[in-house]
C-alpha cells in the first residue's frame, strides 16, 4: 500500500503529466482528420453521383436524337407509306447495329406494329398502351424515358432479350424480407420519335431500346469518366450500379470470386429511403464485400414512378488507411513521451522509496502466508521505528493465525461428524414414518378385508368341492379361489412390506414371471385395447428371489400402465443382464401421458398417486420388495410420451454387507 502511495504515485504523476495531453491531443487530432476526410469522401460522392446522374441523361438524349434522325429517313416513313416491310428490313438491321440498340420497332400512326427488326415475323400487336409510345404519337415529338417492360413485351422483341434480363435472386443478408425470388422484367432506356412525310403528315413512331440488365458499357463508362480507373492496393476505388427495383442488374462492384454482384439486393435502408420515399441515400455503406462512401438516387419513368436506383461508391479503405497513419503517428509521440517520462519518473521514486520497499515485499510474502519475514532495516528515524513495529507484528500474527488454524480444523471435523449424524437421523426418521402410514394402513386392510376374504375363501372352497369337475360351474369356482387366494397374498404383501418381511429366495426367471403375470391379467377388460411386446434375452439367468414378492412388482406396474391408457396404447417388456454388476433388469414401458414433474421425485412416497381411485402403494410397495432384494427401481417419464419402469435384480444374493457381488 505504501509502495501504491509514494513510488506509483510518483511515477503515474508524471506519466499524467505528459499522458493526459498527449492523449487528448491525439484523440481531437484524429476526430478533426476523420471529420475532414469524412466530409471530403462524401463531397466527392456527391460530385461523383451528379456526374453519374449527367452521364445517364446525357446517353439518354444521344439515344433519343439517333431515334429522332433515323425517323426523318425517308426509307422509314416510305415503307411506311407503301406498306412495304421488306423494304424496311435491311436499313432497320442496320441501324440497330450502328446504334448498338437491343430493339429497334416501327409502328404506325395508329400505334400497330409494323416491324420488329429482331422478330420482323411478329407484327400486327398494339403499342398504343405504351406510354412512351402514346405521347410520341400524341405530341408528335421525339420523347425518351426509363422504363420496366414485362417479360411478354420482351419476349415479342426478342427471346434473347428475355433470357437477358431473367434473373435468379441472391438472398441478401442486409436486404428487407421478399418472397421475390426471380427477376423477369428488364429496365430500358428507351426513345421513341413520330416518323412524318415530308408534308408533316404522322406516319407512325420509330421506337428504339437498350436493355440494362447484364449490360456492363454505362456503369463502365461511367466508372471510367467520373472514377478515372483509379486504383488502389490493385482494386477500383470507385463503383458504380444500376438497380432494377432493390435488384443489382448491371454493376461494377465485384464479388469474393471476381465476379460482378449481378442479382444481389440493397440494404432494406437504402431501399426504404430511395425507392419507397424517393430520396437520395448518402453515408457509408457495406456494399458486398467491403466499405464504400456511398450515394443512392432514385431511377424514375416517365410518369415520376421510382423505379430502381443509380449508385456510385468511393472505396473507404484509402480513406480510413489514411486515418490510420495518422493515428500511429500521434500515438508514436505519445507512447515515446510517455516512455521518457516515466524513465525519469522510475529513477526518481527509487530514490525516495529505497527505505520503504523492502518492508513492502515483505508485507506481500507474509499476505501470501510466509510468516517467517523480517525487514533487515536499522535507522534512527521513523521508518526504522516503523520497521521494528512491524517485524513484531508479523510475529504476533504468526502464532495467532497458526491457532486460528487448529481451532478450524477441529471445529470443522466436529461439524462433519455431527452433519453424517444428522443426515442419518433424518433419514431414518423420514423411513419410519413411511413405514409408520403404511402399517397403519396395512392394519386396517387387515382389519377390514381379512375377515370378508375368508368367508368367501371358505365358501368357495366347500363349493369347489361339492362340484363335479366336469361341472361348467367348476372352472369358475376354481378362478374364484385362486383369486380370492391372491388377495389374501396381496393383504399380506401389505403387512409383509410394512414388517420388512424377509423374501423367501429362490431360483427365479424374471421373464416366466413377466409371462405369468401377463395371463392372469392379459384378458382382462382393461387389456383389450392394449397390445403387448415382449422382448426378453433368451439367455438370461434366474435370480435369486421371492417368486411371489417379484410378481407383485410386475404386476403393480403393469396395472399401472392400463390404468394409464384407458383408450389404449402398448405395453412393452424388456428383459437383459448387465454383466458388470451380474444383475438381470427388467424394463416396463407405456405409452401413456407420463407422470407430471411436480410429483415424479415422490412417487415411491407411500400414499401418492395420480389417479382418482387408488392408495397410491402399488409403487412403495415394489420400492420395498426391490430394495430387499438389494436391488434398484426407477421410473423414466416424460408428460406425454409415456412411462418406464426399470428395476433390476441381482443375480446372486447380496452379501451381509449389502453390497453387490463383484463382476
Amino acid at each position: 500500500m505504501i509502495q501504491t502511495s509514494i513510488r506509483a504515485r510518483l511515477i503515474s504523476s508524471f506519466t499524467a503529466a505528459i499522458l493526459v495531453p498527449s492523449l487528448i491531443s491525439a484523440v481531437v487530432g484524429v476526430w478533426m482528420i476523420d471529420r475532414q476526410i469524412t466530409s471530403q469522401a462524401q463531397t466527392h460522392v456527391n460530385a461523383d453521383l451528379q456526374g453519374a446522374n449527367e452521364i445517364c441523361r446525357t446517353y439518354l438524349e444521344r439515344l433519343e436524337n439517333a431515334i429522332r434522325i433515323h425517323a426523318t429517313r425517308m426509307i422509314i416513313y416510305g415503307a411506311l407509306g407503301r406498306r412495304d416491310r421488306n423494304a424496311l428490313e435491311p436499313e432497320m438491321h442496320n441501324i440497330l447495329q450502328s446504334e448498338g440498340l437491343d430493339v429497334l420497332t416501327v409502328t404506325n400512326m395508329d400505334g400497330i406494329v409494323f416491324h420488329r427488326t429482331r422478330n420482323p415475323s411478329l407484327h400486327g400487336d398494339s403499342l398504343a398502351g405504351d406510354e412512351l409510345v402514346h405521347r410520341a404519337l400524341k405530341h408528335k415529338a421525339p420523347v425518351s424515358d426509363i422504363a420496366i417492360v414485362p417479360q411478354d413485351a420482351l419476349t415479342r422483341e426478342s427471346r434473347e432479350l428475355a433470357a437477358q434480363a431473367y434473373m435468379e435472386i441472391t438472398p441478401t443478408p442486409m436486404a428487407s424480407p421478399s418472397g421475390k425470388t426471380r427477376e423477369t422484367s428488364g429496365m430500358m432506356f428507351r426513345a421513341a420519335a413520330p416518323v412524318l412525310s415530308p408534308d408533316g403528315r404522322l406516319q407512325g413512331v420509330l421506337y428504339g431500346a437498350v436493355l440494362m440488365n447484364r449490360n456492363y458499357q454505362i456503369v463502365d463508362k461511367i466508372r471510367k469518366i467520373v472514377f478515372r480507373e483509379v486504383l488502389y492496393k490493385g482494386r477500383e476505388v470507385g463503383t458504380v450500379t444500376i438497380f432494377q427495383d432493390d435488384v443489382r442488374i448491371a454493376t461494377n462492384v465485384q464479388n469474393a470470386d471476381g465476379t460482378r454482384a449481378i442479382t444481389t439486393r440493397a440494404s432494406a435502408e437504402v431501399a426504404d429511403e430511395v425507392l419507397r420515399r424517393g430520396q437520395t441515400w448518402r453515408g457509408r455503406a457495406f456494399v458486398v464485400n467491403d466499405w464504400y462512401f456511398s450515394a443512392y438516387t432514385p431511377m424514375k419513368d416517365i410518369q415520376d414512378r421510382t423505379i430502381g436506383m443509380l449508385y456510385v461508391g468511393t472505396l473507404e479503405r484509402p480513406y480510413t488507411d489514411s486515418l490510420w497513419r495518422s493515428l500511429f503517428i500521434f500515438l508514436g509521440i505519445t507512447v515515446l513521451g510517455v516512455a521518457i517520462v516515466t524513465w525519469v519518473a522510475m529513477v526518481l521514486a527509487h530514490r525516495i522509496s529505497l527505505p520503504i520497499h523492502a518492508m513492502a515485499e515483505a508485507a506481500g510474502k507474509e499476505a501470501a502466508g510466509d510468516y517467517a519475514q523480517q525487514v533487515d532495516y536499522t535507522s534512527p528515524d521513523e521508518i526504522g521505528h516503523l520497521v521494528d513495529r512491524f517485524n513484531r507484528m508479523i510475529q504476533e500474527l504468526a502464532r495467532t493465525t497458526q491457532e486460528l488454524k487448529d481451532w478450524a480444523a477441529t471445529l470443522e471435523s466436529k461439524v462433519e461428524d455431527r452433519t453424517t449424524q444428522v443426515k442419518a437421523m433424518q433419514n431414518q426418521l423420514l423411513q419410519a414414518e413411511k413405514l409408520a402410514a403404511i402399517g397403519k394402513l396395512a392394519a386396517g386392510v387387515a382389519h377390514e378385508i381379512n375377515n370378508p376374504l375368508t368367508g368367501i375363501l371358505t365358501s368357495s372352497s366347500l363349493m369347489l368341492e361339492d362340484v363335479p369337475p366336469d361341472d361348467p360351474r367348476h372352472e369358475e369356482l376354481k378362478i374364484i379361489v385362486d383369486e380370492t387366494m391372491r388377495c389374501r397374498k396381496i393383504v399380506k404383501g401389505l403387512l409383509d412390506f410394512a414388517r420388512q418381511t424377509k423374501p423367501q429366495k429362490q431360483a427365479v426367471s424374471l421373464n416366466q414371471v413377466i409371462a405369468d403375470v401377463m395371463s392372469l391379467v392379459g384378458k382382462q377388460a382393461a387389456f383389450r385395447d392394449i397390445s403387448v411386446q415382449m422382448d426378453l434375452a433368451s439367455d438370461l439367468p434366474s435370480v435369486m428371489a421371492d417368486q411371489d414378492q417379484m410378481r407383485q412388482v410386475v404386476l403393480n406396474a403393469v396395472l399401472n400402465a392400463a390404468e394409464a391408457m384407458s383408450h389404449g396404447g402398448e405395453i412393452r417388456f424388456t428383459s437383459r443382464l448387465d454383466p458388470t454388476f451380474r444383475m438381470v433388469q427388467v424394463s416396463i414401458a407405456d405409452t401413456g401421458p407420463g407422470i407430471p414433474d411436480e410429483i415424479k421425485d415422490k412417487i415411491f412416497d407411500p400414499f401418492v398417486t395420480t389417479k382418482k381411485t387408488g392408495t397410491g402403494l402399488g409403487l412403495a410397495i415394489a420400492y420395498g420388495i426391490v430394495d430387499r432384494h438389494g436391488g434398484t427401481i426407477s421410473i423414466e417419464s416424460r408428460p406425454g410420451r409415456g412411462t418406464t419402469v426399470v428395476f433390476r435384480i441381482p443375480v446372486e444374493a447380496r452379501g451381509e454387507n449389502g453390497q453387490l457381488p463383484q463382476a
